[in-house]
């Protein structure tokens, strides 16, 4: 995503960080990630925080789409607060390991609190396309808010938590890109991720074939056992 944004005329900054609150949506892979990044005895808590939970996860919605249904709401009615991971610079603390929603929340012209982001429609769909991959990776895993599943990770390394709380979902897959045959730059950006050598002999797609063949031969959410030995 880094790569791909680069050859646009993106404004964001070091210290823009309207985009920044609490409205985080991400996959257990991603907030594993970000988690395992933070200091070893660094203890937190979100309980006085307010952030939305999803009701759906992002590949959920995009198959009701695609199905022609009408979706429910989305996410619960809550207030938005800025993100707890800002620095007193407004600078993001956790800015190599943070999650893809964070990537793809870009602007082509400055924001100021009056007014949004702006972006084009291909930027958009590139970041809808990037969110349900990283969510077909994610096979298997769980999907919910990055405070909850950070929280849960942190019980897990205690061994204080036995049971899934029923506020995270299940990661879905969904593997049909909504792409039109006249979208030519999409589908040739969704190629060449597809195509990109990520190991010896074996590319992007290749990887994500064994992810998904892998996933057949296991249990549910087994993962968390290699991951912590629950």
């Amino acid at each position: 995503m880094d790569k791909t944004f680069s050859k646009y005329p993106i404004v964001c900054t070091p210290g823009c960080n309207y985009c920044c609150t609490t409205r985080l949506w991400v996959t257990s892979i991603e907030a594993e990630y970000l988690f395992k990044g933070l200091k070893e005895n660094e203890e937190f808590s979100f309980d006085s925080l307010t952030y939305p939970r999803p009701k759906l996860t992002h590949n959920q919605t995009a198959l009701l789409y695609f199905q022609g249904e009408e979706t429910p709401p989305m996410e619960e009615e809550v207030q938005i607060s800025s993100c707890p991971f800002l620095t007193k610079e407004g600078l993001c603390g956790v800015y190599e390991r943070r999650p893809v929603i964070c990537r793809v929340l870009l602007s082509l012209e400055k924001c100021t609190p009056e007014s949004p982001a702006e972006y084009s429609s291909e930027l958009y769909l590139m970041g809808l396309l990037a969110l349900q991959i990283v969510e077909n990776i994610d096979i298997g895993g769980l999907y919910g808010s990055l405070f909850d599943l950070l929280q849960y990770y942190q019980r897990l390394r205690k061994g204080e938590e036995a049971e899934i709380p029923p506020y995270l979902l299940s990661t879905v897959l969904f593997d049909e890109l909504p792409l039109l045959p006249s979208e030519k730059k999409l589908r040739a950006w969704v190629g060449k991720l597809y195509r990109r050598k990520v190991e010896e002999g074996l590319t992007f797609k290749d990887l994500l074939d064994q992810i998904k063949e892998e996933y057949n031969k296991q249990k549910r959410l087994s993962f968390l056992e290699d991951l912590w030995g629950t």
